[in-house]
């Protein structure tokens, strides 16, 4: 029996018919050269011959006198994979407005938690798969991590796994679980209660002083980010709950050299121009945002195991018509005083921190008054590592892949900012009755980063001026 994990856990307490909890995943792909007109067909057909492995032959499990875990169970790929075509001529616009209809249904908790839907008849020649996953097993690194062990960065390489076949850290989380019910009783259960008590007390200290450390702040002036306090921003509280999805791509090298430039971190520049993005967005609505806005942001935890391996921050972020260099120095600040709170706990404790923060962010959402209710958050900022080389799945080309995040957890809207080779892309989801124009959020992305650009190179042209000598005229000489 593999237990689940607490935080793992919260997202089936979180998930509703309103407020679903799982992600989707578009990947595309060109194929290699000289391929059959039948290759992804093909393909897909001997995928299908590959054997189930863990989280995809996982399913939750609640009995009464246990407590919840994950079952391992046979599983009939034709309730999970499904396969489709799209109507000529296969556009890009086709397969986005396909993928996230697709995208939309929530999983069923009876089974494991997915599905694949592959995709063919696009422009090309070229075939896609929809991987639709939920957020108690996967996180962002577990995707890239799935990415990144199902395919190679050679388009000679002729071995590939299909996406079901397993992730490394979850089999071998099964692996343990096995050995361990197999093994005799170490402990008894007073033994094991009493450890369980000692480490929630010091669980518990820890977060103390956090949140203790936090309201010393706030009563000290410095504004930080506190549950239901983030500025409005929705232009209809009980509008429609349809989603809408955007992209926007910049190069990697330019974020790399904006972030050494200004002393900052990837990070820190790419928040700071979703940021002004959306500023400016409301700003465009005839919105007045009074007070920084306040994203969630997940930030990862360096320990080992299966599962999300998340904590997660509010961060206050840019006061309302900040200059670019200012919002950046601003947010800067901000993640850093985040990653130390964080950096302070140990894994439990990060944990429990996210769940704590997510908890006050989804409970109006829970108890259906969401939309009557201050928010927590005005966005979510996920931004996990990418990969930084192309890819290839049995020599066929990677040529990108999307997320379509959910807009829960009592935000509204969520930026996914991840790298893939030469760019990064900011994978955009709202709701249709906050973000109506995702076209112009995503142009205004592409600014944002273009101004906040032009801010440092002025600043520094201007410092390099002051740092040059000025030269020193040479003395007239004297007729003679």
């Amino acid at each position: 029996m593999l237990k689940m994990m607490p935080l793992d856990m919260s997202w089936f307490l979180l998930e509703s018919k309103v407020v679903p909890v799982h992600g989707a995943f578009l990947y595309v792909f060109t194929p290699p050269e000289g391929a059959a007109p039948d290759y992804a067909r093909r393909l897909l057909r001997a995928m299908k011959r590959r054997a189930v492995g863990a989280p995809f032959n996982l399913r939750p499990q609640w009995k009464l006198g246990t407590l919840p875990h994950w079952e391992e169970v046979d599983v009939d790929l034709s309730q999970h994979v499904f396969d489709s075509r799209l109507p000529s001529p296969g556009t890009n616009a086709q397969l986005l407005a396909a993928a996230a209809e697709l995208a939309g249904p929530s999983l069923s908790w009876d089974k494991p938690l997915w599905r694949l839907h592959w995709i063919e008849g696009l422009e090309g020649g070229r075939f896609a798969f929809l991987f639709v996953a939920h957020h108690s097993q996967w996180d962002g690194i577990s995707i890239f991590r799935l990415m990144g062990e199902m395919m190679s960065d050679s388009p000679q390489a002729k071995t590939y796994k299909a996406p079901w076949q397993g992730l490394s850290t979850w089999v071998k989380q099964v692996a343990v679980s096995h050995e361990h019910t197999e093994a005799p009783e170490m402990l008894s259960s007073v033994g094991k209660a009493a450890k369980l008590v000692k480490k929630s007390v010091g669980v518990a200290a820890e977060l103390g002083k956090v949140f203790l450390q936090q309201g010393l702040q706030a009563t000290g002036g410095r504004h930080i980010a506190l549950p239901l306090s983030a500025p409005e921003t929705r232009p209809e509280r009980n509008g429609s709950s349809a989603r809408t999805y955007g992209l926007a791509k910049i190069a990697v090298e330019r974020i790399k050299a904006l972030a050494k430039a200004t002393d900052t971190t990837f990070n820190d520049v790419m928040t700071a121009v979703v940021d002004a993005a959306y500023a400016r967005y409301l700003e465009e609505l005839g919105m007045e945002v009074t007070k920084p806005m306040i994203a969630m942001v997940p930030m990862a935890i360096k320990i080992a195991g299966a599962g999300n391996q998340l904590s997660g921050a509010l961060v206050p972020l840019g006061k309302p018509g900040a200059q670019p260099l200012e919002r950046l120095a601003t947010v800067k600040a901000a993640m850093g005083s985040a990653k130390a709170e964080i950096g302070s706990l140990d894994a439990a404790g990060a944990k429990l921190f996210a769940m704590i923060n997510m908890g006050f962010a989804a409970a109006p959402d829970l108890i259906r008054v969401g939309e009557r209710l201050p928010v927590t958050a005005n966005m979510m900022i996920s931004n996990p590592y990418g990969m930084p080389t192309t890819l290839y799945l049995n020599g066929s080309h990677l040529d990108y892949f999307v997320p379509f995040m959910g807009p829960s957890l009592g935000t509204r809207l969520m930026y996914g900012i991840y790298t893939y080779a030469e760019n990064t892309y900011v994978s955009i989801t709202s709701l249709q009755s906050v973000v109506a124009d995702m076209a112009r959020l995503s142009e205004l992305v592409q600014m944002s980063f273009d101004e906040l650009e032009q801010a440092a190179s002025a600043l520094s042209a201007k410092a390099s001026k002051r740092a040059t000598p000025a030269r020193k005229r040479s003395p007239k000489r004297s007729a003679t």
